[in-house]
């Protein structure tokens, strides 16, 4: 904080009843030079005055603001004097108008000597905040209320204090650069302030690059992608509570506050850039029924992100998470990749059918009579061959319910082609496993195959393994304005399958719903 000590520079009103003694040239002039051989008083000894000054000013910095003002006196009274003063602020300079504080009032025998009026005004005598125009119109009203002869008030100096303190300041930290592991981020900061207050408020807006690249860009009009509003806490920092989009290059504007007077006093904005760079949850498919006897929509969510690890899905480490099936020797391969790096090298050990397929230690929860689909890229070493992709249901002892696979494709020595299979899950599986089929490989004949997913519902598609702890926010729209379903968002289950029931649902209209998938990478 700092403290401005303003003294008086010109008379406002009413020099003329007061007498200026030990040789000042005007009576601002001897309330400003500090010296007890200067001072005025009321020149009538039977009648009231009041005498008013201007001070002169203080020019604030840009992150400065005013606290509060007070006003000092030197001054002695008399035996029965009463003396009083306020502090005002001129509001109509050729009207000669001023807004004053109520008038603080010293009175009986008092020697020369500094008194503290204690008024510690917060604000403006006009109610307003204070600010640099009320501070360049400050004037203090001195009013000598005696009326006994020899009672009169001496006056020697005035001081008007100004107290001041700066803005916070803020550095954004994080998210930067690319984040890769989520697309809900953490927004974090690091607090300062000269004075020592402590952060009461922050504000969070995030900005995409077309926005924030903009010609009249304004972090404080432009419209933002998030904006969390004013929040009073202490805290230095938060997670975003809106899904960002992937591939895309965003700012992260964050204000911090401290309170002046009960209010918030906002720093400048800083800001931190960065890249969304995740793989995300595939969109989620939707099934929906009126059921008569729940009286709700009934809704079914199938999650159709992939089930199997990261390392399952693409072999980016090892094989761990897969097994030599059929007539063959699997490896990792660094030779052949759809996706990443790597690929699943399978080398028929003889000539016939080659089956490879995923372990039945990872065999994966599935939803008895739903469908579930299957997706892989094969790319043959030399020769290309009939090849398939197919899923293996099993009981929840583990036994071999059956085995299908999709529409075979042929591969190719020069790139990569896609096979896939929806099957729906018999009435006793519990479990499933991936397989991929080459057949008629000729004896130590060589397949890759990468890019591969196992996922609920019946469109195929290819999403990065690995994901975990899936929930699903599912919104219903009438009139194309969307907005969520009571109890959204819901946990999903085995499977990735969650049902939700939407009592709100219109009846005799048409509804569309639409869900987002969030999971744990």
């Amino acid at each position: 904080m700092a403290t401005y000590t303003l003294r008086p520079n010109a008379d406002w009103n009413n020099a003329s009843l007061f007498t200026i003694s030990g040789g000042s040239a005007s009576a601002h002039a001897a309330l400003a030079d500090n010296s007890d051989t200067t001072y005025i008083s009321k020149t009538s000894s039977s009648v009231p005055a009041n005498y008013e000054t201007e001070f002169g000013t203080q020019s604030l910095a840009a992150n400065e603001k005013v606290t509060s003002i007070n006003v000092r006196a030197r001054v002695s009274i008399g035996t029965e004097g009463q003396v009083q003063f306020s502090l005002g602020v001129i509001t109509d300079r050729n009207g000669r108008t001023v807004s004053y504080s109520v008038p603080i009032t010293r009175q009986n025998t008092l020697a020369l000597s500094t008194i503290d009026l204690a008024l510690n005004l917060t604000s403006s005598p006009t109610g307003a905040e204070w600010s640099q125009t009320a501070l360049d119109n400050l004037v203090v009203k001195f009013a000598d209320n005696s009326t006994a002869v020899g009672d009169k008030a001496n006056l020697y100096e005035l001081y008007v204090d100004v107290v001041t303190t700066t803005q916070p300041t803020v550095t954004v930290t994080a998210p930067s650069s690319t984040v890769t592991d989520t697309s809900f981020p953490s927004v974090v900061w690091t607090y300062a302030d000269a004075d020592g207050d402590q952060q009461s408020a922050y504000q969070i807006k995030i900005f995409d690059s077309t926005t924030y690249g903009g010609a009249s860009f304004s972090a404080d009009t432009s419209t933002p992608t998030v904006d969390t509003g004013v929040v009073a806490s202490t805290n230095n920092g938060a997670t975003l509570e809106v899904d960002l989009a992937d591939a895309t290059t965003y700012r992260a504007y964050v204000k911090v506050a401290h309170l002046v007077n009960g209010n918030n006093f906002f720093s400048d904005w800083a800001y931190s850039q960065f890249t969304i760079d995740v793989d995300a949850p595939a969109t989620p498919l939707i099934s929906a029924f009126y059921d008569d006897n729940e009286g709700a929509v009934v809704l079914t969510i199938f999650g159709r992100t992939n089930f199997l690890s990261a390392n399952q899905a693409s072999l980016e480490t090892n094989t761990a998470g897969w097994d030599a099936v059929t007539n063959c020797a699997i490896s990792r391969s660094t030779s052949q990749a759809s996706v990443g790096t790597a690929s699943l090298q399978m080398t028929a050990t003889a000539s016939g059918d080659m089956v490879s397929g995923t372990t039945l230690a990872t065999a994966f929860a599935v939803i008895p009579n739903s469908e579930f689909s299957a997706i892989a890229d094969f790319r043959a070493g030399t020769t290309a061959r009939s090849v398939a992709i197919g899923i293996r249901y099993l009981t929840s002892a583990g036994a071999t319910i059956s085995t299908t696979y999709g529409t075979s494709v042929s591969d190719s020595n020069s790139a990569w082609v896609t096979a896939s299979a929806t099957v729906v899950a018999p009435p006793t599986a519990t479990k499933a496993q991936i397989v991929a089929k080459i057949t008629s490989a000729g004896s130590s004949e060589i397949h890759y195959v990468d890019k591969i997913a196992l996922h609920a519902g019946d469109t195929p598609t290819w999403t990065r393994g690995g994901f975990t702890d899936f929930s699903f926010d599912v919104e219903r729209s009438t009139n194309g304005s969307y907005k969520a379903v009571r109890n959204s968002p819901v946990n999903a289950g085995d499977g990735q399958i969650a049902t939700l029931n939407d009592y709100e649902s219109p009846l005799d209209t048409t509804v569309t719903y639409r869900a987002k998938a969030r999971a744990n990478i």
